[in-house]
């Protein structure tokens, strides 16, 4: 049989400063007719390259320097550009990242797909909107004709998303290439879309290679995984198979750095990658993952290994051994709850604005009200760990945000027994000891300061250090945060993500806290560099007993790291309760679609479906009575909708707050369930 897409010794360079950067060295990887393809590998890997050269869109500066591309036989790399405008959208279907930048801004929705339909199928306008709608109703996107009449803009990042898949499955196409098509989105939003495509892949049996760096993901999609480091494949075989026991070291440290939702009861500290990726503008004559393997031996620099194996290759000298490797695990305590003395009492705390339009402004109206946060109660331990987590637009930020004084708020704050009647009154003591890690660290490093100079403020500020001394204290923090000392010399620009998202959180303990907010601060990073960021800040908060609020969306690395677990819904709190049995019922119907949303890759090991109703609401108009009784599977009816659910407390540090009675919740069926041996 003919593959579907065959990639053949392929090798791609980029034209950089300073030589050729080496993105793909001698590729080959194949797709069957109606198979499901994984690749996963971190940031820089090659993924998004591979992508791009299978349907010939590379940047201007890229080179192919040897190799072939074959859809169902024919060369792409030889197909004229006409043939390629006709190849892309109708043999090849494409879902990209970020739908924002992969929608036209200025043209509807409807007509973008509509374009597609008229140019590649040869529609008339009317069959064209015919058709657009259906395809939207396919994605399960409601009122075909509301989002068809949406600019871009109108509609949420899963709606966009959805549009982007109608628009790749519309010419019935031999080949689908997702890259990285759920990593923006939310995690129940994330579910659906995966189950999405899941549903699309089956009923129309088209050839797909899905591009990841989540490992839970292609094990609930993909049939084959193929696992690639430094523009280089290093393993390669049945999904399964390439799980239960890996053949390469990195496929085996990649499994390490996630955390396992079904396995609280196991909670170990997760691997975090030494060293760095190799240079690809000199890329070394050995095994490209020699410099950071644990089991790396002389022979392994000298020449690089060959990908052999019968159904699951491994490009590993020691691949006997790899699945046997425990790596250095070491186990973490079990969590007992927020036991401690409080540090930081919220209580009632409301953020409320006004959302003001153009209009508004022209014609002098106040705008809409918002309440961002409402009438929340939280407690911070001192010492402990507490994770904030609910979906984008729930409020989690802006409660961050007022408790470090960045937003005005109404409501009581008590810190370390000294009572802070509001936002103005956060003198400069206060906000030493309470500190803010932002999400994005190209927004909170001044881009024009070295590394040094933003490390100095909190040193020169809050310990009068200056000179030799100043000095000494920015290295010392340099390698606390693991970084070398040389960094101080440079910008931001100049650093990684990861790197970059070090020196924040050096800059917020340099203060010498008493509590360290982290908002989102592993949102889109790689698994590696999360689990380091995240080891790291365990480490700082074991040697000065800071305390820890954990601001994500992504239950699953929460529950890992937490003590305790608050779960946020359009601005309330919905549930408190101990990080440690999170996987055991009661919980909140949020919390439970939460959990079922995280990908785990373990195979055998599949959470049951809970699929919640339509998009976040507005906060400027939330829904009466629970605010989540629009969205929630286990709805009673008219109580939910007409009265403010009570908080039933399950234990004494486990409180839900919900109209269904504690032992319906309780006896809900476990999240995991583990397919017959």
């Amino acid at each position: 049989m003919t593959p579907a897409l065959a990639i053949e010794r392929l090798s791609v360079g980029y034209r950089v400063r300073g030589g050729t950067l080496q993105a793909l060295r001698d590729v080959s990887l194949t797709i069957a007719p109606g198979e499901v393809v994984g690749l996963v590998g971190e940031s820089g890997s090659g993924k998004s390259t591979l992508a791009y050269a299978a349907v010939r869109y590379l940047a201007a500066n890229a080179a192919i320097g040897a190799g072939r591309v074959l859809l169902a036989g024919e060369d792409l790399l030889e197909a004229t550009p006409q043939a390629l405008r006709q190849i892309r959208g109708r043999r090849i279907g494409m879902v990209y990242q970020d739908p924002g930048t992969a929608l036209n801004p200025s043209l509807r929705l409807g007509e973008q797909v509509a374009e597609l339909l008229r140019t590649h199928l040869g529609l008339d306008a009317r069959a064209a909107e015919a058709r657009t709608a259906e395809l939207l109703r396919m994605v399960a996107l409601p009122d075909p004709q509301f989002i068809m009449r949406r600019y871009p803009h109108e509609v949420s990042g899963g709606e966009k998303q959805r549009v982007l898949i109608a628009m790749a499955f519309a010419c019935d196409p031999d080949l689908l290439v997702l890259d990285e098509p759920t990593t923006a989105l939310d995690a129940t939003t994330a579910a659906g879309i995966l189950d999405l495509i899941r549903a699309l892949q089956q009923r129309t049996g088209v050839a797909v290679l899905y591009i990841t760096h989540d490992l839970g993901i292609v094990a609930e999609i993909a049939q084959r995984l193929a696992v690639i480091y430094a523009g280089t494949i290093v393993e390669e075989g049945p999904t399964e198979a390439v799980l239960r026991r890996p053949r390469h070291f990195y496929t085996r440290m990649l499994l390490a750095s996630l955390p396992n939702p079904a396995r609280i009861a196991e909670r170990r500290r997760l691997v975090s990658f030494p060293g760095l990726p190799p240079d690809l503008r000199a890329p070394p004559a050995g095994c490209v993952f020699a410099d950071r393997c644990p089991a790396v031996e002389a022979a392994c620099r000298t020449a690089p290994p060959v990908l052999a194996g019968d159904a699951q290759k491994s490009a590993c000298r020691r691949a006997d051994i790899v699945a046997a490797s425990d790596l250095g695990v070491r186990p973490v305590a079990a969590a007992n709850g927020g036991g401690g003395e409080a540090l930081l009492r919220a209580e009632g705390i409301t953020v409320e604005y006004r959302r003001i339009g153009i209009l508004d402004r022209l014609r002098g109206r106040p705008g809409d009200r918002v309440s961002a946060v409402s009438d929340v109660d939280l407690v911070l331990a001192r010492g402990e760990t507490v994770g904030l987590v609910g979906e984008s637009g729930c409020g989690k930020s802006t409660l961050a945000r007022a408790l470090s004084g960045l937003v005005a708020w109404q409501g009581r704050l008590v810190f370390d027994g000294r009572p802070i009647a509001a936002a103005a009154a956060m003198d400069r003591a206060y906000r030493r000891r309470v500190q803010l890690v932002f999400q994005n660290p190209d927004q909170s490093l001044n881009p024009r300061m070295r590394i040094g100079t933003i490390l100095s403020r909190p040193l020169r500020l809050y310990h009068a250090l200056s000179g030799k001394a100043l000095a000494r204290e920015i290295a010392a923090w340099l390698d606390r945060v693991r970084l070398p000392e040389s960094y101080a010399r440079r910008h931001p620009h100049e650093l990684s993500g990861g790197e970059k998202q070090r020196v924040a959180i050096a800059r917020a303990f340099a203060a010498d806290p008493a509590v360290v907010l982290c908002d989102e601060i592993t949102s889109g990073l790689d698994v590696s560099i999360q689990a380091a960021i995240l080891n790291l800040l365990m480490d700082l908060q074991a040697a000065r007993g800071t305390t820890l609020l954990l601001i994500s969306h992504d239950l699953n690395m929460v529950q890992h790291f937490a003590d305790r677990i608050a779960v946020m819904y359009l601005g309330k709190l919905v549930e408190l309760r101990p990080a440690y049995g999170m996987a055991r019922p009661p919980f909140h119907p949020y919390s439970e679609a939460l959990l079922a949303a995280v990908p785990v890759a373990e195979p055998g090991l599949h959470a049951r479906a809970v699929r919640l109703h339509g998009p976040l609401p507005s906060p400027k108009n939330p829904p009466a009575g629970c605010r989540f009784h629009s969205r929630c599977p286990r709805k009673l009816g008219a109580v939910c909708e007409a009265a403010p659910p009570p908080v039933r407390t399950a234990e004494d540090d486990h409180w839900i707050r919900c109209q269904i009675p504690l032992g319906e919740l309780a006896a809900v069926p476990p999240i995991w369930q583990r397919e017959p041996a």
